[in-house]
């Protein structure tokens, strides 16, 4: 059932796309060329998927919500769900019975026929044994006991609750299993996906690891689609798709510099070790850069990440023709009139012609379609609880793209669809006179400070060359008109380059910097380098979310803004991508070139082995475990449970598993989602330390709270002396295993008038 619910995702997504053909076919054909750069159905199934399972889990979440108090909500959603998409595809079926007469026709005939490109071909098969691997590594089950990966537990403490919440639990409406206040303030729409393909029949490790590896490769399939459109150059879709996966940083060179000798460098690389010898997680001297923030490891932990990247590849592609079609019109000003009276005078600049176009013409406001406006409004605003970081990213592109472009009542349609649907999602979610979202101005994201120069040194060690690669492609088109502009252009960037570099010894500054300038020489002096000018549009586009990240904070912890940065660095990866593979025209230039991809990308390399090593370890849930059971068959799925915060560990984690909630979870989950747990806190510390019997009583029944547990970690806590016997006194005693005891909170004893 869950294989078919899977189908049904993707044949709906298809049909809605077959069906808006029209719409989007000729921003498309403005993507491809007179040149197929990309299959249609390499494109056609990625975006089947990830369009058909957010159209689907939304009907099947508001279908189970609609039937909360039964006692099987999933059970109806999925029929109804069935229903719904059966009902879709029978009435476009008959609605194109010409086509599908055809197509059965041909199927019949000639079977299934589609021809992927050699290139196509190589994106699908290695991300998908690539993000195999690693997903499957990560989390599995052996018997009856779940491993979680060393590199993963931590954000699956928040994740594995959320989708064992809907999947044993009944968490209709969804409220947030750490905070549970009848309101859910973290993006948990891929985590209900999940728990239903868990309802449906698959393991919990399957449940999540089938949709994280679809969404992956699709995402890897798009973004390369999205580079082979952009650049016209297939080699340029692989080469972005490999600098997705292995990143550019400094962090490298900052850690092999503490090495003396290259046997304890290696030695270190194998076993996860620092220069002293110590243990270490991910490389890299940046603020909690240790975290894995930017390391293959994001998408490892943080499942629901590529999902919404990929979607926001499909509105790109909506939403890029326009864009592209301003930044045609604006090369060629003097194509249209070279004669009578239509021609231009000759002393207007292209900068005035740019200006008249993009602000004070008719076609500057005035949009031709609206349907893809649309659409790209209804993809992105239903995504805010996939990921809302990349929604809030996206916006940003799309306004740096209606700022340059012409039709902006169309990028006006997008933003306001998206706004509508996303605060009706957090008014229904969060409550009314909540928010998810808050704005701060705070500059310097995790430098130093906000002073200019500790943002460019902060940003220069965390994205190593990237930058300076992206200058190679002003220093270009600058050189191409005035050699001295590339010039001076070069020396600038090299001097910055030198003067934010973190130190690494005088060697390996060598090392860093002389590539750059011999690619600098390339672009001033060959003729033959091939980098559109597209590429050099692109980059204040594409760099908007790092400005984003720079300046607001919208969230209680300003880390949560690395996934800004993140999405901004796959796309400018394009334009780099662009540069490099332009560079494979000479046997100088193509040595060069494949030196920057090794500088950009041997961070990447360190990360992905420190990956492998940390998931050598795991940290372990037994499945069938005395207290998980009882939680699962003895209590209801609506109770609270009060336990010792650190729930990645013990009864909380248990308990959890078992679909129930816990009065306030690990602090770090709950705050950064937006609660405030301040007063839970102090209610916690006073219960578990009254020494009066109806103050406990009363203050626990107040609450909501049903069950309190006392373990080890309550009995050595630091920030509260547990008065243990009096829980004996009060409550009846309901479990009692292997020093875990729980106690059952009867409401009806409530005295005091609480």
């Amino acid at each position: 059932m869950a294989f078919l619910y899977i189908f049904l995702s993707v044949s709906l997504g298809g049909a809605v796309i077959l069906c808006l053909k029209t719409y989007w076919q000729k921003g498309i054909d403005v993507l491809n060329g007179q040149n197929r750069i990309v299959s249609p159905v390499f494109l056609f199934f990625p975006s089947s998927y990830l369009v058909g399972t957010l159209i689907l889990s939304w009907i099947t979440y508001f279908a189970a919500t609609m039937f909360k108090d039964y006692k099987d909500p999933l059970l109806y959603a999925n029929i109804i769900s069935l229903i719904i998409s059966m009902l879709v595809l029978a009435v476009l079926a008959v609605l194109s019975r010409k086509p599908l007469r055809r197509f059965i026709y041909e199927f019949k005939k000639y079977g299934i026929g589609f021809k992927l490109n050699s290139s196509e071909w190589f994106i699908i098969v290695s991300s998908f044994i690539f993000w195999t691997y690693f997903i499957c590594r990560s989390f599995y089950m052996k018997y009856d006991t779940l491993h979680v990966g060393v590199s993963a537990f931590s954000d699956f403490g928040a994740h594995l609750p959320v989708i064992r919440s809907f999947s044993v639990g009944k968490n209709f409406p969804a409220q947030y299993p750490h905070f549970p206040d009848g309101t859910m303030r973290y993006h948990f729409m891929f985590y209900f996906m999940a728990a239903n393909l868990e309802y449906l029949g698959l393991s919990l490790p399957q449940a999540l690891n089938i949709p994280s590896i679809l969404s992956l490769v699709s995402f890897s399939m798009l973004l390369y689609a999205l580079a082979a459109f952009l650049t016209k150059k297939p080699s340029a879709g692989i080469l972005t798709c490999f600098l997705f996966a292995f990143r550019s940083s400094f962090a490298f060179f900052t850690f092999i510099d503490g090495f003396s000798n290259a046997n304890d460098f290696i030695n270190a690389i194998a076993k996860n070790l620092d220069a002293d010898g110590k243990h270490r997680e991910h490389i890299g001297n940046t603020m909690n850069e240790s975290w894995g923030l930017w390391a293959q490891k994001v998408y490892i932990n943080q499942r629901h990440l590529s999902f919404a990247f990929g979607l926001f590849i499909l509105v790109l592609f909506l939403m890029l023709p326009l864009f592209i079609e301003t930044m045609e019109r604006i090369a060629k000003p003097h194509k249209a009139g070279r004669s009578g009276k239509n021609r231009p005078k000759q002393k207007e600049s292209i900068f005035h012609h740019y200006i008249k176009t993009v602000l004070f013409s008719r076609e500057a406001w005035i949009v031709e379609s609206l349907i893809p406006c649309i659409m790209s409004g209804i993809i992105l605003g239903l995504t805010a609880y996939w990921n809302g970081a990349v929604v809030i990213a996206g916006i940003s592109v799309l306004f740096i793209m209606a700022a340059l472009s012409r039709q902006k009542i169309g990028y006006l349609v997008t933003a306001t669809i998206t706004s509508v649907l996303s605060v009706i999602q957090t008014r229904i979610f969060s409550g009314n006179g909540t928010g998810v979202v808050s704005f701060k101005y705070t500059p310097g994201f995790l430098a130093e400070s906000g002073s200019l120069k500790h943002i460019f040194s902060y940003y220069t060690e965390l994205l190593g060359m990237l930058p300076f690669i992206l200058g190679g492609i002003l220093i270009y088109f600058s050189s191409r008109s005035k050699k001295w502009a590339g010039y001076f252009l070069s020396i600038l960037f090299v001097l910055l380059l030198k003067m934010f570099m973190p130190s690494i010894g005088l060697l390996w500054t060598l090392l860093a910097i002389l590539p750059v300038i011999l690619c600098y020489a390339c672009l001033i002096y060959a003729r033959c380098v091939d980098i559109k000018k597209i590429s050099l549009w692109l980059i204040p586009v594409f760099i908007a979310p790092v400005i984003l990240a720079t300046t607001l904070q919208l969230t209680p912890d300003i880390t949560v803004n690395h996934k800004y940065i993140i999405l901004s660095v796959i796309l400018l990866n394009i334009p780099v991508s662009d540069l490099l593979t332009g560079l494979f025209t000479t046997k100088t230039s193509f040595i060069v070139s494949l030196c920057l991809v090794l500088l950009l990308t041997c961070t990447g390399f360190v990360d992905l082995i420190t990956l492998y090593n940390l998931d050598k370890g795991s940290v372990s849930y037994n499945q069938k475990k005395n207290l998980q059971v009882w939680v699962e068959n003895e209590t209801n799925p609506e109770d609270i449970f009060l336990t010792h915060y650190m729930t990645h560990y013990g009864a909380p984690m248990s308990i959890m598993l078992a679909g129930r909630s816990v009065y306030n979870g690990y602090p770090y989950f709950t705050v950064t989602a937006g609660y405030d747990i301040s007063k839970r806190e102090e209610c916690m510390k006073r219960i578990y330390s009254a020494t009066d019997i109806d103050e406990l009583r009363n203050l626990a029944v107040s609450e909501g709270i049903d069950y309190i547990v006392i373990e080890e970690q309550n009995r050595t806590a630091e920030d509260y002396v547990l008065n243990e016997e009096i829980f004996y006194e009060t409550f009846d005693t309901v479990f009692q295993d292997n020093g875990i005891t729980v106690f059952k909170v009867k409401k009806f004893e409530c005295f005091g008038g609480s």
